[in-house]
């Protein structure tokens, strides 16, 4: 008797390809998922820290007291007033030095105040601002880090990038101890910097797909133009360390034409900040901008040095940064060691992954090294090195290699297991093991835990800024006035001063005067104030003791207007600003029709 034959259906090659993209969009989903996991379980629980003097309960809204949070808390609601009251770029901080203000985000990256600017127009509340930002900041700082990662790692080698970067001690520290929001942000544009600029030095990828090379010109422009707009010190110190890895790469590739690319990429980068770097440059002698140089020397502030610092208050905390930089240190020396020299073929060739450790090594040795007073001879030929201060803010570099390289052992580990190399396959699981689940024991027990009992953050009762104070004006904001009116004419008994209207750039005036006599306004005279007595402008007179705004009035009745506009470089420079972005936009849109086009 013949048996029957049985056959087997196979699923069309249509089914396949749906299923394929099906459990393609679910994995993308949970690795979304847990890039937002993460980031909550990093960030939220400083917004329920602190030691409460009104005794709230546990999940009272809160955060505990920072060194920079009284500044950022300050200058982001002045320069939400700004915007509220019509400027695009707000760059006069009203209320600040007992009425009399500063152009203070004519110097202070104003990027941080944008994105808190956007959640407080949605809130109406600062303290839930603050999480929203900080919790939108770290996801996009993540996310950032695991696209990057996926160009030579596999996806589970690029989710343990993701969640090292998160829980490294630096990038906590950052939130819990120092309240550094603008500092936050350049964990989002470093490793987008690194994409686009090794997409224009045609590095290898483990997609082998082609990459528009306009398009990475434009992203790494906006990249850099973004961390221009952030916190130009630590943009400042990755700009020396991008700079190396670039030529370093050009040179292992034999490939000098991208490095021109780079550049270009690189200026127009520049010219997407303009608006704002370049005036701030040009106008430094506006200000006493000898405050910073002289109460923060950059050559002062090595590791282990802390010369600035010889208090209580602040010891425990530079024994913390010490203590990150050995272990971040030790990682890239180990790093190196295992990956590059021990192991010498445990990373796949192919992907590239073996240089890119390479360059990480080297990007991540000259931070530690840079940090050290051994540097000190090389620092000092370095122009305008000092603008970096603190050298310790370089940590956020060693924190991204770091977390590289955390993805780079747990694809040893993966390209171990392949091959049946059980031995290789436990070492490179406990080294990734020894970054991810350290950073982030080390991060709660050391960064995060001791806020607990920190007072809770309270708003200061006046803000004074001296670091972007007139030149004109005492150095000095506690020797200012505080019960000056906000207008008054020079002579008692003349006349009568009415405000009309009062925004931060912008004020109208009605002055009555019997007799002829000088009108004071509680302002700083700085470069751009101009004023207009019934629609005719006139000049204005610095105050001798004061600095601030005096304008000559004749008797009768008179409409005053004062406005903050632009001087000439920061006019020109806002001319650079727009034209490069629309150069932007250009190169982005010839490039998408140049790719249909392909297709």
């Amino acid at each position: 008797m013949k048996k029957k034959k049985t056959t087997t259906v196979k699923p069309a090659p249509e089914a396949n390809a749906k299923l394929t993209a099906e459990n393609e969009r679910k994995t993308k989903l949970l690795i979304a998922l847990l890039c937002i996991g993460l980031s909550a379980l990093a960030v939220v629980p400083f917004f329920f820290m602190g030691r409460s003097e009104t005794g709230g309960g546990a999940f009272e809204l809160r955060m505990p007291t920072t060194h920079d949070m009284f500044l950022h808390y300050d200058q982001m609601r002045s320069f939400y007033n700004g915007l509220a009251a019509g400027e695009i770029y707000p760059r006069w901080e009203e209320e600040t030095n007992r009425g009399f203000g500063a152009p203070t985000t004519s110097y202070y990256p104003p990027g941080v105040y944008y994105l808190t600017s956007a959640f407080y127009a949605v809130t109406g509340d600062w303290l839930r601002t603050l999480l929203d930002a900080h919790l939108v900041m770290m996801i996009a700082a993540a996310a950032a880090v695991y696209i990057y990662a996926r160009q030579t790692m596999g996806r589970s080698a690029a989710m343990a990038v993701m969640a090292a970067y998160i829980f490294l001690p630096y990038h906590i520290l950052d939130q819990y101890h120092r309240g550094a929001m603008a500092e936050l942000l350049v964990f989002v544009w470093m490793p987008l910097m690194l994409l686009f600029g090794e997409r224009l030095m045609k590095a290898p990828s483990v997609t082998g797909r082609d990459r528009s090379m306009l398009l990475s010109m434009v992203g790494l422009a906006a990249s850099y133009g973004a961390f221009l707009w952030s916190h130009p010190p630590t943009a400042y110190q990755f700009t020396l360390g991008f700079g190396v890895y670039m030529i370093v790469l050009a040179a292992l590739r034999r490939q000098w034409q991208g490095v021109i690319a780079v550049g270009v990429a690189s200026a127009l980068g520049i010219g997407l900040a303009a608006a704002y770097l370049l005036p701030a440059a040009i106008e430094q002698n506006l200000i006493h901008r000898e405050y910073i140089a002289e109460t923060w020397p950059y050559h002062k502030t090595y590791m282990f040095v802390h010369d600035l610092y010889k208090t209580d208050v602040h010891r425990g905390f530079f024994k913390l940064i010490d203590s990150i930089w050995i272990t971040g240190t030790a990682l890239i020396a180990l790093g190196a060691i295992t990956l590059l020299w021990l192991k010498r073929r445990v990373l796949n060739e192919g992907a590239g992954l073996k240089q890119r450790v390479l360059l990480w090594v080297i990007l991540g040795g000259l931070a530690s090294f840079m940090m050290t007073s051994a540097s000190m001879p090389i620092g000092k030929l370095i122009p305008g090195i000092e603008i970096g201060v603190f050298t310790w803010r370089m940590l956020s570099i060693t924190t991204l290699v770091v977390a590289l390289l955390a993805g780079a052992f747990t694809q040893a580990a993966v390209d171990a297991a392949t091959r049946g190399s059980r031995t290789d396959r436990r070492l490179f699981v406990t080294m990734a093991a020894l970054i991810v689940v350290g950073a982030a024991g080390f991060s709660a027990i050391a960064v995060a835990r001791p806020m607990s009992d920190a007072v809770v953050f309270e708003p200061e009762p006046e803000h004074l800024n001296w670091a972007t104070i007139p030149s004109t004006a005492p150095a000095d904001p506690t020797e200012l006035p505080d019960d000056v009116p906000q207008a008054e004419l020079a002579t008692e008994g003349t006349g009568e001063v009415a405000i009309v209207e009062w925004k931060p750039e912008h004020r109208i005036l009605q002055a009555t005067l019997k007799e002829d006599d000088e009108l004071l306004i509680r302002t700083f005279n700085f470069p751009g104030w101009t004023a207009a007595v019934d629609g005719q402008q006139v000049p204005i007179r610095n105050s001798d003791d004061l600095g601030s705004i005096e304008i000559d009035l004749r008797a009768g009745t008179h409409r005053v207007t004062l406005d903050f506009l632009e001087t000439k470089p920061r006019r020109q420079f806002r001319f650079v600003t727009v034209g490069s972005f629309f150069v932007l936009i250009g190169l982005g849109i010839v490039s998408f029709v140049y790719r249909k086009r392909r297709k």
